[in-house]
């Protein structure tokens, strides 16, 4: 009897040193971003503020299909893509598709993303350049966004109809900083200055004119016209009555 009681307080203590080592054990942490339908579908969540990355081979590029949060995804505010992955931030989670086109390498440059809303099943259209592709980044609404029935896009912008609101990504568009950068290195390439007339008062501006001056943007009410208003000779750009302009030299050098 002894050693029936003995067995028994044995096994119980076995079964609760495993129960105790069960809880003890920590659980593994899942990596971040789950492959979903045989690899090609990446689930990447954030759960508050904070930036997460899930590592993928984005070279084929990467497009947001499904939103899965409450949060708004926006492609350069609260997701991207770069070289090692997708990150999410500001509580993104959706899902994305790997090597189907769209962003890609570095996807805070280059993609505007405008959103537009068919309210009330009525069509919309939203103004955007569109002359370079337009893509749906991800859908707002329970109504089914179908390209060319539910969207698309003309030559002067996005269009919405039967319920669809979504955010579209502007293939192609600049940022505003880089359209800046590039206008204003275009300008210095073009060697443009601007000379104004204030108060009606004559003014002088030096500048290059050896090979020529051309005004390519009045900027006043008053007309500018070349020998009355405006002029140059050897030193540089006169302007007088009110002119105000901006004017290209050297241009024939430039393909004037």
């Amino acid at each position: 009897m002894g050693s029936l009681k003995a067995a028994i307080r044995l096994c119980a203590l076995t079964a609760v040193a495993g129960v105790g080592a069960a809880v003890a054990e920590p659980a593994s942490a899942d990596p971040a971003g789950e492959r979903l339908y045989g690899g090609n579908l990446l689930r990447c969540a954030s759960d508050g503020e904070q930036t997460v990355r899930c590592p993928a081979d984005t070279r084929g590029g990467v497009r947001l299909v499904r939103r899965t949060s409450g949060k708004p995804c926006v492609e350069g505010t609260s997701w991207g893509a770069d070289r090692g992955g997708v990150w999410v931030s500001q509580g993104c989670s959706a899902d994305f598709v790997l090597g189907r086109g769209g962003s890609g390498g570095d996807s805070t440059s280059g993609a505007r993303v405008i959103k537009c809303e068919s309210l009330g099943g009525r069509w919309n259209h939203c103004a955007a350049r569109t002359e370079d592709g337009v893509a749906l980044a991800q859908q707002l609404s329970k109504q089914p966004c179908l390209r060319n029935q539910t969207w698309g896009a003309d030559n002067s912008g996005v269009w919405v109809a039967g319920g669809c609101r979504g955010e579209f990504r502007l293939l192609g568009v600049q940022p505003e900083d880089e359209q800046a950068a590039a206008a204003a290195a275009a300008a210095q390439s073009r060697k443009l200055i601007k000379c104004e007339s204030l108060d009606r008062r004559a003014r002088r501006c030096d500048g290059d004119t050896g090979s020529g001056v051309r005004m390519v943007k009045q900027l006043s009410k008053t007309e500018c016209v070349e020998g009355r208003s405006w002029g140059y000779d050897a030193h540089g750009v006169w302007v007088e009555g009110g002119c105000r302009a901006e004017f290209e030299l050297d241009f024939r050098s430039n393909g004037g």
